[in-house]
């Protein structure tokens, strides 16, 4: 009888049932296998199958872990009958003891998304959550609801077609016109992922609606091959899947070294936001406010100040101050920092310059001054943040 034999009888052995097809899992991969590679030397189980074959661990498997994102029941029940220690990195479903989770953070995605939108000025907020025969219990909505509320602007939710067969959103197309063309413009769309997130745009392309100024979309979760595929570059929340990847991994291994199951979720809080064209709109009914905006934009890797504007624009620095208020809810001060921490993520994320080198990049003093900067704006250490992230070189020109 034929028999499986794992390759090292010696080592932990680990069942990672996450799908690899797009840039969210294969972040979470990575994220496993560079704790694996740091502290214990796994060897790793994947599941050789087709697309359309679901997922499921083996009755015949043996092993002393599981990391999966476990999207529905019998899935659930495959790993259940194993009894071995587990982790689930999916939305979908509840946290429980027997299948503890470590996820990005939901709630913090929809209020990050919504006080993006509001801090930039818009005063109406839309929202196009997961297609129904997902079957999430989408915790992004209520949150986008909540902080447009509280800021006293108005949130619109798409309400999508529950007959349509598949997620193909060719389906919705009439549907999502209406919506769109309904919408008071300007309006910022919280898209649930980067594919909705195109669709809304090709929508508008076709409509004659421009983007980002008359609607600014915004994904939550980011695909940077859906991305360079749509008719521009598209703003998305950093989840910082990597990390999830990391800390899931750590939590599998405490699991297996006799630790108790949470009795909540570990939640990774996003980094921010990864701005890109789909946002990158000086969105303000002052003209003058625009012109600071562009100001600070063209300089954003100088140490400019207020008074570089004010000299520029020819105005008061009280006058500067109140239209700023007035027309974004923030300062020009805070405007000028925003752009600067851009610049530094930019740097870190996109090249191996050391942080000496990023410092006289973007115009600091020097390294420390921009350690203590980046430390105060983001919560992160420069290094922090670059361990977080995968390098992900851009085909277009972005602004972070």
């Amino acid at each position: 009888m034929i028999q499986r034999i794992p390759a090292f009888l010696d080592r932990c052995r680990i069942a990672l049932l996450i799908l690899n097809e797009s840039h969210w899992s294969r972040s979470v991969l990575d994220g496993i296998a560079r704790y694996a590679g740091e502290h214990c030397g796994w060897d790793f189980w994947l599941q050789p199958r087709g697309l359309k074959e679901p997922p499921k661990l083996p009755e015949d498997w043996c092993g002393d872990g599981v990391i999966a994102r476990i999207s529905n029941e019998p899935l659930r029940e495959s790993i259940a009958r194993h009894g071995l220690p587990t982790v689930n990195v999916s939305w979908h479903g509840t946290h429980c003891r027997e299948f503890p989770k470590v996820i990005s953070d939901p709630q913090a995605c929809g209020r990050l998304a919504a006080e993006f939108f509001i801090g930039r000025g818009f005063e109406q907020v839309g929202y196009i959550g997961p297609p129904d025969c997902y079957n999430y219990r989408d915790e992004v909505w209520p949150e986008v609801d909540r902080v447009a509320e509280e800021a006293g602007c108005q949130a619109y939710k798409f309400e999508p077609d529950p007959n349509s067969p598949q997620p193909d959103y060719d389906f919705q197309r009439l549907r999502l016109v209406r919506w769109i063309r309904s919408l008071p413009k300007p309006v910022g769309i919280v898209a649930w992922n980067t594919t909705l997130a195109r669709e809304i745009m090709l929508t508008c392309g076709a409509e004659g609606i421009n983007v980002p100024n008359e609607v600014a979309i915004l994904a939550v979760e980011s695909d940077p091959l859906v991305s360079n595929l749509s008719p521009m570059p598209i703003s998305q929340i950093e989840q910082r899947m990597e990390q999830v990847g990391y800390e899931a991994a750590e939590e599998l291994q405490r699991l297996i070294s006799g630790g108790q199951p949470r009795d909540e979720p570990i939640l990774i809080a996003p980094a921010g936001v990864i701005e890109k064209p789909s946002t990158n709109t000086e969105f303000a009914t002052d003209i003058l406010v625009q012109q600071a905006v562009s100001f600070i934009k063209r300089h954003c890797d100088e140490a400019i100040t207020v008074s570089d504007i004010t000299d520029h624009l020819d105005i008061s620095r009280r006058s500067l101050e109140e239209r700023f208020r007035k027309a974004l809810k923030r300062s020009p001060a805070e405007e000028i920092r925003f752009a600067r921490v851009r610049v530094l993520k930019d740097l870190l994320r996109r090249t191996t310059m050391t942080h000496a080198e990023i410092s006289v990049e973007a115009s600091f003093s020097c390294e420390n001054a921009m350690f203590r900067f980046f430390k105060r704006m983001t919560g992160l250490t420069p290094g922090e943040f670059r361990r977080n992230q995968s390098i992900d070189l851009p085909m277009f020109p972005e602004t972070i």
